[in-house]
């Protein structure tokens, strides 16, 4: 349990970043980003280590549901690190930057929330254990409630034009038209 509640600990370590972005308080605080994320990460593996699985799958399903944890992973770290630029969403201070609508973030706008679900859920399925479950529906609500604090409060005043994104492309959940356009290669 405690390993759950440290987990949640990160998403306020990840907004206190969000607030600094907005305001600019100073730039040791965009040290929140990789503080949270490595309490979640630590927090993620504590949970996968200790504990009891109470139920298994045979090892064939057990290493394709970690596979897919793994691909769900790959595809959360790409979203977060590399659809985005990197130096302008988490290291330099302030307002301005553009609205990325291309790629992942034509699908929804938040797409690492899909694949932070994802991972939790197949990570569950193939350790079978019951705490991965419950972290990952803690920290997949709070993870929702943390961009849409930042759709609803940041966004709309540190990227330019999010107003107009918020038009065009879903929040969380991918639609047709988003799907479509998630898959158009642009060149600008």
């Amino acid at each position: 349990m405690i390993y759950i509640i440290l987990g949640c600990l990160a998403f306020i370590i990840l907004t206190m970043f969000d607030q600094n972005k907005y305001k600019q308080i100073h730039n040791y605080l965009n040290l929140c980003f990789p503080t949270g994320i490595l309490i979640l990460a630590f927090s993620t593996v504590a949970i996968l280590l200790n504990g009891f699985a109470s139920f298994a799958l045979p090892l064939f399903f057990r290493m394709v549901f970690y596979a897919l944890a793994v691909l769900s992973l790959i595809l959360q770290l790409y979203t977060l690190f590399f659809a985005l630029p990197f130096s302008k969403t988490y290291v330099n201070l302030g307002k301005g930057n553009q609205v990325i609508d291309t790629g992942m973030f034509a699908l929804c706008r938040h797409p690492g929330v899909i694949w932070f679900f994802f991972f939790y859920l197949f990570l569950w399925v193939a350790s079978g254990k019951m705490t991965v479950l419950w972290a990952g529906i803690i920290w997949t609500i709070l993870d929702i409630l943390h961009v849409y604090i930042q759709d609803r409060w940041y966004f709309p005043k540190i990227l330019n034009e999010y107003n107009l994104y918020i038009t065009r492309v879903p929040f969380l959940i991918p639609n047709k038209n988003s799907l479509k356009n998630a898959f158009q290669m642009k060149k600008y």
